[in-house]
């Protein structure tokens, strides 16, 4: 077929496709001459947003190189109209199938067509060129095209940038506020300022700059509304006056003008934005008021003349350095390309909310969307542009969305005064010119709130009584509007009612109210220490925090942290076929304490996504900003019964750089979810690519019936499908599917023995408050031959041989005769639990060379080795060298609780679950053998696991395991066979290596370490 159209025919096509589906919200000019500063080069295709930065499209039919020459030429450039430099350039190949066509079927087609292939070029903070994908094309239809180039007109660096100039400016308005009012000498003011942000006192300047920060948003969403052109008079008379209107001949502000302007903007609404802003004014003393002022309006001035009066990057970014209470609230605030990916998963185009469809401005406009611990307001914000883009991509109406979604649907709660302050302002900032009745932005209750002192709350936790107290959210709006009574208390009790939210989206705090190494009666209780709370209300909180845990149907359990209520919360709040969407610490996917809320989602939830991060640092396995923590995304679809069991689990190997990959892999996950699939035992496998660029994986496999959901986060697809065999008793050969698998007899610890006892009920511990134990724990023993020996902890040089010493003694604790007996009597019982065999329930993958440790005689085992004691003691051998083998680490790290840098954690409760080696299917024959082996490898040293393919005392120990006592073919453990191959993947396994940059080398009289350069 000829190939007729000219490209600037498809340019002016495309250009009209483009502005057809945001009409609004952008202008789309094409083929324009004399559009760039300094060149007579015209752009084929300008797209520019009044509150981002120009985008280009530079389009050819065929020639990939030009297409990128020519997009790499307009990214600096000047649009000689608006000044503006352009930071984001598109560079597009079109599909034949829009070569020879014209009119109204070109439109069309494009329209239809799906085979668009692009590039996005954009400046870096350095000012080069960055490129997205690194090599290859994007491919996709117009819509996705439209979502990228409306992302790009935000640009990471750009953000950071403004971000860094708001942030110097707030220190500076901070430093002149401080220089005024030293902080000894003028704690009022500072405590002032923490009692309208809810902050308590100035923690160490810090309210101070959090108190700028609120004004600077303030002063920033002021400017939003004056080039928005709002009314503020009760007739619709003037406008909103600009911010240059009130600054007097001195560059100081006119104080009384500002705070005045600002009433008027309140009469309207926008009561979360400016109600806490004028307060500070108020309080702050009218000589320093100008001056601090002064001190922000260059950086407030630079933000706004840039136009970027929209991006939670840049809120999030500030407000990200400023919080208080970390250390109680633990709140880990979102980061900004995690917070697209977890929008595009909960809200994949293909699957619109209520089974209508984008553009139905009825279901759409009466969707509910909940953050019930909404931080900076990062998540709720993705969510309601991803709902507005799309739906606005359907014809519909952006403005009249955010009214309606303003007013009834969106709800965003937080405990933090200026967290709701700032999640207020990112939603508003959407349509600044719209104003809004009725909002549900709250600022939640926290300790004692009432009555003298005598109500208690717990933030947003409160809502899961099914009866909320209408008093408690009337002064819940009041806190948020600065005093103001609202006037829709009711309408608010029924906006955060049971079973209402099509999607419930958050990252809740992770602190923990149990802290078995702080339990004297001072001790804070972690999360409901912050805002000074006392002792006593920190117990009367943990009390109510805890009787909402064991409500009928509750699935939160103390050692999970707060986390686990809120996913209670979340389940409480979501309607039938809505969707949870959360940020949640790695241990929810493998900790047992976690165990009750997975069998929450395997009830109630279907189509589930999990994604997790394979990397080597726990920091870089997170989605938040600030945690040390790994993490996980978890959204599914309330649906009960489930349709089906089968779940998809992406595995990123890095956090994507920013909002534009992570929308894309989104996309990518969502619809490789979505593909129908039959049930398997096996995991099947799909690649997550952008352009040529691997990013990462998704298997798709039924949920376990119970226990921890191993596959998540692993680098290797091919481990999760081999761990799985193995647990199912199939050997396979990695590599090979021309052979069969192996037969492994295979059962579980407590089919062949029974685990000890947990470590607090061995150990009393007067100093710390937990009396549980029977014991008091000398470390090292007092005798040189100890009466009741213990092995209790971790000495990693000397736990290198399969044969260990005891390393404490235990001492009966005496108390009233009263209570003696019982004490004895528990004693005793721990005794009797005393074994050779030990379990390390907190293997240092990276440090580590034994899982299990036999000691010479039975003893107790403690705190890291826990004892098992073997239904036949004629197994001890063969168990041991299972555990200690390739295999045997196989099965514990698949097991394994991994949040934590190169190290694998199993609780006591779990062990009886760990998959190994059927020592009762062994011939007595083979127990010798077994024996045997054992004897010859009892005092040989094993390297760290992270150096499993390299330490020749583990080879030989696989070998005789699987040759000499199973009776295996040789060539299993040859060099290049299944076991050496599953060797090495083990040790280029991310969780297991942790980026250790060190390796052991042993030395005659002990070990020593060396760089290494392969990590």
């Amino acid at each position: 077929m000829a190939d007729t159209t000219h490209e600037h025919t498809i340019n002016d096509a495309l250009g009209e496709v483009l502005q057809q589906l945001r009409p609004s919200a952008w202008s789309v000019r094409s083929e324009e001459l004399k559009t760039l500063v300094g060149t007579n080069a015209r752009p084929d295709i300008l797209i520019e947003e009044p509150a981002g930065w120009p985008v280009v499209i530079e389009a050819e039919k065929a020639s990939r190189p030009s297409a990128e020459r020519d997009a790499l030429d307009r990214l600096n450039r000047v649009v000689s109209a608006s000044q503006r430099q352009i930071e984001s350039v598109v560079a597009l190949i079109y599909p034949k199938s829009l070569h020879d066509l014209s009119g109204a079927v070109l439109i069309d087609e494009i329209m239809r067509t799906g085979d668009f292939e692009y590039a996005l070029y954009s400046r870096t903070l350095s000012g080069e060129a960055e490129r997205l994908p690194e090599s290859g094309w994007l491919r996709g239809d117009v819509r996705s095209l439209a979502l990228l180039l409306h992302r790009a007109s935000t640009p990471p660096a750009r953000v950071e940038r403004l971000a860094r100039t708001l942030d110097e400016g707030i220190e500076a308005a901070a430093t002149v506020f401080t220089r005024l009012h030293p902080e000894r000498a003028e704690r009022s003011v500072g405590d002032q300022l923490g009692r309208i942000l809810r902050q308590g006192d100035d923690q160490a300047g810090q309210t101070r700059r959090m108190a700028m920060t609120v004004i600077a948003n303030a002063l920033i969403f002021h400017a939003a509304l004056a080039v928005a052109n709002l009314r503020v008079d009760e007739d619709g008379g003037r406008p909103v006056r600009p911010l240059d209107a009130f600054v007097i001949e001195s560059g100081v502000f006119d104080l009384a003008a500002l705070a005045d302007e600002w009433r008027a903007i309140l009469r309207v609404n926008y009561w979360p934005i400016f109600a806490s802003a004028l307060e500070l004014l108020r309080v702050m003393p009218a000589i320093s008021e100008g001056r601090v002022l002064e001190a922000l309006w260059r950086p407030v001035l630079s933000l706004v003349q840039s136009g970027i009066t929209r991006s939670h990057d840049l809120i999030g970014l500030i407000f990200q350095r400023l919080i208080a209470d970390r250390e109680f609230l633990a709140p880990y605030f979102t980061r900004p390309a995690a917070a697209a990916l977890l929008a595009g998963l909960a809200l994949p185009a293909a699957r619109p909310p209520r089974g209508a469809a984008w553009g139905d401005a009825a279901a759409i406009g009466a969707l509910q969307i909940g953050d019930f611990a909404c931080g900076t307001g990062t998540l709720l914000s993705a969510a309601y542009q991803r709902v507005s883009l799309l739906h606005e991509f359907e014809g519909g109406d952006p403005a009249d969305l955010h009214q309606r979604l303003m007013q009834d649907g969106l709800v965003g709660l937080d405990v933090l005064n200026i967290a709701v302050h700032f999640t207020a302002t990112m939603l508003a900032a959407a349509h600044p010119e719209v104003p809004f009745e009725g909002d549900c932005l709250l600022t939640m209750p926290y300790g004692a709130w009432s009555n003298g002192g005598a109500d208690i709350a717990v933030g947003s936790l409160d809502l899961l009584d099914a009866q909320v107290k209408p008093d408690m959210l009337d002064y819940a709006a009041a806190v948020t509007a600065g005093g103001r009574r609202p006037e829709h208390v009711r309408d608010l009790v029924t906006r955060v009612g049971h079973s209402r939210f099509d999607l419930v989206i958050m990252n809740p705090p992770y602190a923990s109210p149990t802290n078995p190494e702080a339990q004297d009666e001072t001790a804070k209780v972690p999360p409901f220490a912050a805002f000074e709370t006392t002792p006593e209300q920190q117990a009367a909180m943990s009390k109510r925090a805890s009787a909402f845990a064991r409500a009928e149907g509750a699935c939160a359990h103390g050692n999970a942290g707060l986390a686990s209520n809120f996913m209670d919360l979340a389940d409480a709040k979501v309607r039938p076929e809505g969707a949870v969407a959360l940020v949640l610490p790695l241990s929810a996917l493998s900790g047992q304490s976690w165990e009750a809320t997975r069998q929450r989602w395997r009830d109630r939830y279907s189509n589930i996504i999990v994604v997790t991060i394979a990397a080597a640092g726990a920091r870089s396995r997170a989605f938040s900003a600030d945690t040390a923590i790994a993490e996980c995304l978890f959204v599914g679809w309330r649906a009960e019964p489930p349709a089906s069991q089968l779940a998809a689990f992406a595995t990123l190997y890095e956090l994507p750089r920013n909002a534009n990959s992570a929308a894309l892999l989104a996309e990518q996950i969502a619809n490789a979810a979505a593909e129908p699939r039959n049930g398997f035992s096996a995991y099947s496998r799909s690649t997550l690519q952008l352009g040529d660029t691997v990013m990462g994986h998704v298997l798709f496999g039924e949920l376990p019936e119970e226990g921890p959901w191993t596959v998540a986060g692993i680098l290797d697809p091919e481990l999760p499908h081999f761990a799985l065999r193995l647990a199912s008793g199939e050997l396979t050969h990695l590599g090979r599917t021309d052979l069969d698998p192996i037969a492994i007899p295979m059962a579980k610890i407590q089919d062949v023995g029974d685990r000890g006892p947990l470590h607090r009920d061995i150990k009393a511990d007067a100093q710390r408050g937990t009396l549980r134990g029977p014991f008091v724990i000398h470390k090292p023993p007092r005798a040189p031959v100890p009466t009741i020996p213990i092995l209790w902890g971790h000495r990693t040089q000397e736990e290198r041989r399969l044969i260990v010493d005891s390393d404490a003694e235990g001492e009966i604790r005496r108390v009233q005769p009263s209570g003696q007996e019982k004490i004895d009597h528990e004693a005793e019982r721990v005794i009797t639990t005393a074994s050779r065999i030990h379990f390390n329930r907190d293997l240092q993958f990276n440090s580590h060379s034994l899982i299990i440790a036999l000691t010479e005689s039975p003893v107790i085992g403690g705190q890291a080795w826990p004892t098992v004691a073997m239904h036949d003691k004629m197994h001890e051998a063969a168990f041991s060298l299972w555990c200690n083998s390739t295999l045997g680490l196989v099965m514990y790290w698949w097991m394994a609780n991994k949040r934590q840098r190169g190290r694998g954690n199993i609780g006591v409760s779990l062990m009886p679950l760990i998959p190994t080696l059927d020592t009762r299917d062994l011939t007595a024959e083979q127990h010798v053998a077994a024996a045997r082996a054992f004897e010859e490898f009892k005092d040989r040293r094993f390297l760290p696991f992270d150096q499993i393919d390299e330490d020749p005392a583990r080879h030989e120990l696989d070998r005789r395991l699987l040759v000499d006592v199973l009776g295996l073919d040789e060539s299993i453990v040859a060099p290049g066979g299944t076991i050496d191959l599953l060797r090495r993947k083990l040790a280029a396994e991310p969780q297991i290596h942790g980026g250790k940059q060190r390796r052991v080398i042993f030395t005659d009289d002990g070990e020593r370490y060396e760089p290494r350069d392969d990590r």
